[in-house]
């Protein structure tokens, strides 16, 4: 509600150079999902019926407003979701996406400066583990960590923001901050053979970084980045609270062109209270090989905060690759391939283990109705201290989607 209120609040009241734009929409979708409840068989209640069909009714409202100082985005949506057999686990759900550019009117203060608000949360017990889809990613980069947990009700909020200060023409010190809130409920479908375990940590995080950054080029950079992350936890159900700290030191080498971009980053990250430190880094591609060819590749080693089936830090080890492809005017194949391989720490033997594979094929029928196909798969490995499990899961099915533009 306050990063509602903040966001709304950036729309000026009156402005001769202002632009709205609202864009309200709605979905359907149907579908057949092999595992509703994201767990093997043997760690669900007797009587469970996993596999199931389900309906989903999706309202939307995307709002874009511009002035000569700032834009503000905002896409607000509920869902409802329906089960044929499992009608006890139909459920609402809630997002909201968006963001403030503020370049434009700090600029007026201090000439290159940029300033940059954002803001993702949704409520739902279908946990994502990848992000899907390539033209429109969202900006929480937090769900390519590849943990998939139990199906629970899940409260999980990103507030970002980013600046940027040029000190001289070449130089500048970038920043920024980030608040993450998870908040899970009681998970959904028994806690046969648990073993009394917590199965989820209710998670608070204040990730801040910043350091200089220079110009080599007009298209290159180099910057050498200090980011550190308080994580605050407890489990779900109750229990003591205990905190970790992840402090990363990284050298940062960005290429930009209309076309494509590049980042690779590397260094070191250090845990406490464990005492330990690992290297770390990322690789991030994006491109446009052609005018209706998108592709993305995402290569990721980090410290994060672990909140399923144990607390504290994870090194998440993340592979994705995407591509969309409009075939022609009115037809777009999206496809997606994610690997993550968790590591406890201290304890690097025990994993969280996950692979995702996802394509669409969606047509757009009218000038605001798009109907598509899609598919996803899923093959879930845990081997954790309290509990060993395997298991996949596949989804298929069509969504029809109407916005009135």
């Amino acid at each position: 509600m306050i990063a509602a209120v903040l966001l709304w609040g950036a729309l000026p009241a009156l402005s001769v150079h202002a632009e709205t734009i609202v864009v309200p929409s709605a979905s359907l979708r149907s579908y057949y999902d092999s595992n509703i409840y994201r767990r093997p068989k043997q760690l669900l209640a007797p009587g469970t019926q996993a596999e199931d069909f389900a309906n989903m009714l999706g309202v939307n409202v995307a709002l874009l407003h511009k002035t000569r100082d700032i834009e503000v985005g905002m896409k607000m949506g509920g869902i409802f979701q329906t089960y044929v057999e499992n009608t006890n686990r139909n459920y609402i759900g809630a997002t909201l996406n968006g963001h403030v550019g503020l370049d434009q009117w700090i600029d007026q203060y201090v000439r290159g400066a940029k300033l940059r608000i954002a803001e993702n949360l949704r409520y739902t017990p279908e946990q994502p583990s990848f992000l899907q889809g390539v033209r429109d990613l969202p900006e929480d980069a937090g769900l390519t960590t590849g943990i998939q947990g139990f199906r629970a009700n899940t409260l999980y909020n990103t507030t970002q923001v980013n600046g940027n200060y040029p000190v001289s023409r070449d130089l500048s010190v970038e920043g920024g901050y980030t608040f993450v809130l998870r908040r899970i409920g009681r998970v959904q479908g028994g806690t046969a053979d648990l073993q009394g375990a917590t199965v989820f940590f209710n998670t608070m995080a204040h990730t801040w970084f910043g350091g200089p950054r220079y110009q080599l080029t007009r298209n290159d950079s180099v910057a050498v980045l200090y980011r550190q992350t308080f994580i605050t936890q407890s489990g779900s159900q109750g229990g003591r609270t205990f905190d970790t700290n992840l402090i990363t030191l990284a050298g940062d080498y960005t290429k930009e062109f209309h076309e494509w971009s590049f980042t690779i980053q590397g260094g070191i990250t250090f845990i406490e209270p464990a005492g330990r430190a690992f290297p770390s880094g990322t690789l991030t591609v994006n491109t446009q090989p052609e005018r209706d060819t998108v592709v993305y590749l995402r290569l990721s080693r980090q410290g994060m905060p672990s909140y399923f089936l144990q607390g504290g830090a994870t090194i998440s080890n993340v592979a994705s690759l995407g591509i969309s492809r409009r075939i022609y005017e009115r037809l777009i194949l999206d496809g997606m391939v994610g690997f993550g391989y968790n590591e406890y720490f201290p304890n690097t033997d025990r994993k969280l283990q996950n692979i995702t594979a996802s394509s669409k094929l969606a047509y757009k029928l009218t000038r605001t109705i798009t109907g598509e196909i899609f598919y996803i798969y899923q093959n879930v490995d845990v081997n954790a201290s309290a509990l060993q499990f395997q298991y996949s899961r596949s989804q298929a099915g069509f969504m029809l989607t109407v916005a009135w533009e």
